[in-house]
């Protein structure tokens, strides 16, 4: 007989992450008021590496993108998964995963992800 099949833990699809891709976000803690500006360094339609952030596992933020030719910029929740101390190969920073996030936001964003060439920071939905 063949191997037991193992099930499939995902439950939402995945996009292919942007790897080096440099976006401004801002975070903040959900429930919280004060934002903090940062720069992913991968993101993707799944979640992001956010550089410089240090916050623990499980914590739950909001994370806004700015995207080109939009008034306001998308606004995802997302939950930490992982660290970095900045002491390994990864520099300081978490990487999240985006929690229910709108099929409509979840176009928009993979869209503008597209668009972006190269590992340049992209200003205000705009390459450098």
């Amino acid at each position: 007989m063949g191997e037991p099949s193992t099930p499939e833990r995902r439950r939402h699809f995945r996009g292919k992450a942007r790897a080096g891709r440099r976006i401004r976000v801002r975070y903040r803690q959900r429930g919280g008021d004060q934002w903090t500006s940062a720069e992913t360094r991968n993101i993707g339609i799944g979640g992001a590496f956010i550089l410089g952030a240090e916050l623990a596992a499980k914590v739950q933020i909001d994370v806004e993108v700015d995207v080109a030719g939009r008034a306001a910029p998308l606004l995802l929740t997302a939950e930490v998964r992982w660290s970095s101390r900045g002491d390994g190969e990864d520099p300081l920073g978490i990487g999240v995963q985006f929690l229910d996030v709108d099929i409509d936001v979840l176009l928009e964003l993979n869209g503008y992800l597209a668009t972006l060439t190269g590992t340049e920071l992209a200003e205000g939905g705009e390459s450098a």
